[in-house]
């Protein structure tokens, strides 16, 4: 009963964490689009839209999490895999189409250069937003660490991208303050926001190279089977034979059913126990798994 209080408490961890990221993306659009309006930046414009994508991205995640945890134990949760990686395709899509758009944008902007106006709350904002998303960086990337999973790796990478994209928005805009008067610092900022797209076509290319993948479910690799075929070796003594073995790998969750007969004559306590039995040692095997043993028992007139 109290076995999964500890990923319970992970899985509330995520939720929180992602629930923050929600909000301080939400709170950062309007700071940010007004940066973009009074500075005539092509750079501070695709942040502003890379961070639109990013927050709907975002709540996708979240949604995800609320679904998979109020559906954690109800019913054979095969799918909730796919519904991460999924996510993460999101978070992926969100930074592709920013790409498209911030490219456009710089590209225009080198050809038709315009001269940054009140750049300075935009710096400003930029430099706070690097601070909070290392920040979240960092906290994804320790809950990621101490509980795995697409959503928690998604989001450590979507705010490692984020903290890089901001440090270049600073690095753009102070470059191009610093040489106000130059000339040439008309193109410091169209080249910003080139540089920004490519950063995320990059950050879009890994998410995606990592998540699809692990959409298509396929059976334990080899060398798990033949850990599993030692460990009902061990208990053979505890069971008349085995029936079927199935197992599949979503995501990063192994998922293992185990169809078992046992003697008719057996009290079904005594089956439970060697059930349990059994079920721990799998367990010390594939940690996190997902392990079902179905028990068989023929009928005596057989």
């Amino acid at each position: 009963m109290f076995s999964n209080i500890p990923a319970l408490e992970h899985r509330l961890k995520k939720e929180n964490l992602v629930l923050v990221a929600v909000l301080t993306t939400f709170l950062s659009l309007l700071p940010t689009a007004y940066a973009a309006i009074i500075s005539n930046s092509t750079t501070l414009f695709a942040d502003l839209l890379r961070c639109v994508g990013e927050f709907f991205a975002i709540v996708a995640s979240w949604i995800v999490l609320m679904k998979m945890s109020r559906n954690e134990t109800s019913r054979f949760n095969y799918g909730y895999g796919k519904l991460e990686q999924l996510a993460g395709i999101a978070v992926a899509a969100a930074l592709f189409l920013t790409f498209l758009v911030s490219l456009t944008s710089g590209i225009r902007g080198l050809i038709v250069p315009a001269k940054l106006e009140n750049a300075e709350f935009g710096f400003l904002f930029a430099l706070l937003s690097v601070a909070g998303n290392a920040f979240l960086w960092a906290s994804n990337y320790i809950a990621d660490a101490r509980a795995p999973s697409p959503i928690a790796e998604s989001q450590w990478r979507l705010f490692r991208a984020k903290t890089c994209a901001t440090m270049v928005v600073v690095i753009s805009l102070g470059v191009a303050l610093a040489f106000a008067d130059s000339q040439a610092s008309v193109y410091v900022d169209p080249l910003g926001s080139i540089a920004l797209s490519l950063f995320m076509l990059w950050q879009s290319y890994k998410l995606v190279s990592a998540s699809v993948p692990d959409l298509i479910d396929y059976a334990i690799e080899e060398s798990l089977q033949k850990t599993l075929d030692t460990i009902l070796a061990d208990h053979r003594g505890g069971y008349t034979d085995v029936e079927r073995v199935r197992s599949r790998r979503t995501a990063r969750r192994v998922y293992l059913e185990l169809f078992l007969s046992f003697p008719a004559e057996l009290p079904f306590g005594e089956v439970h126990q060697r059930v349990l039995l059994l079920k721990h040692s799998v367990e010390e095997r594939f940690p996190g798994a997902d392990i079902t043993i179905i028990p068989s028992l023929p009928s005596l007139s057989s």
